[in-house]
């Protein structure tokens, strides 16, 4: 195909000049008409320059997307034992509109996600990722997936205000897994709050047991992403719960979700890419729609 276009090209070219020379040439030729001619043969020209440089092989870069599969509805398996959720189906809508790149999904236990990525195993961790200091330090972040919030779940026989902030759960008992943000950001108050702590809970258990043992009146409450409470655990599990959104913790405060991309001068393209293709997927509308499918609601990002 390239060649056939070149040839072609290349006889057009020479067509033309002996055209626009033959027609210079002739007694009575009206200059206005040589002038025509050669703007017929530079468009037709052009649109052949633009058949070859189509026809250029695009050279594609495989990408090695890895995910722990968990939780849902961010990334998770289907009934199907197909991998699904908002974060997977968002990252699929993206790379659709970057030919230069195919997508090949990997799954792994969660702590082989940072291995990988450290390794350059993998150029793209999709997890429902946040963003802090530490990873800053090792891995390049894409614009934000999605803005998420925090809302706090509690019994309905708990007191709290409409309008709560951490200060009004001193003295509460809050149950939740170690080392994750929602427990460390309880743990950050208690260690500025000695005087008024939150009783702090700690536990193994899945956030249905967790959500399951509040409702039962065993523990107060919780802190959960919204649209992982909203998106999944009430309507499929039905639990008769305060959900109160927290204050500063709110959609645009900060609770972005990120992908999480291997730090490499080659990556640093990868993701100003992805950026662009990401900011064309939320401008028309196909974020919302697949925000609204698994959580409820549109929580696309605002880059304004």
């Amino acid at each position: 195909m390239k060649i056939k276009s070149v040839s072609k090209l290349l006889t057009l070219a020479l067509s033309a000049s002996l055209l626009v020379g033959t027609l210079a040439g002739c007694q009575g030729t009206n200059v206005e008409n040589v002038d025509v001619e050669q703007d017929v043969v530079e468009e037709v020209v052009e649109e052949v320059v633009e058949d070859v440089e189509a026809d250029e092989p695009v050279e594609v870069r495989t990408i090695y997307a890895v995910t722990g599969a968990s939780p849902r509805p961010f990334v998770y398996y289907d009934d199907d034992d197909n991998l699904t959720g908002q974060n997977y189906e968002l990252v699929n809508a993206v790379f659709e509109k970057l030919p230069q790149y195919e997508l090949v999904w990997e799954i792994t236990d969660f702590p082989s996600i940072f291995a990988g990525l450290d390794s350059d195993k993998y150029q793209l961790g999709v997890n429902n990722f946040a963003r802090n200091a530490e990873r800053e330090e090792k891995y390049l972040f894409t614009d934000p997936i999605f803005s998420n919030a925090y809302i706090v779940v509690a019994n309905k026989d708990v007191d709290l205000p409409d309008e709560l902030s951490v200060e009004d759960l001193a003295g509460l008992s809050f149950v939740g897994q170690a080392a994750v943000n929602v427990t460390t950001l309880i743990e950050n108050y208690n260690d500025e709050n000695p005087d008024n702590p939150v009783e702090i809970n700690y536990t193994e258990e899945d956030l249905n047991i967790q959500l399951t043992d509040i409702e039962n009146g065993k523990y107060d409450f919780t802190i959960i992403d919204k649209p992982m409470y909203f998106g999944f655990y009430q309507p499929e599990f039905g639990f008769d719960l305060h959900a109160i959104s927290l204050e500063g913790y709110g959609v645009g405060e900060g609770m972005d979700s990120f992908l999480i991309v291997s730090k490499t001068e080659e990556n640093e393209q990868l993701v100003e890419d992805i950026n662009a293709a990401l900011r064309e997927v939320i401008e028309e509308g196909t974020s919302k729609e697949i925000n609204e499918k698994y959580f409820g609601d549109d929580y696309s990002p605002s880059y304004e």
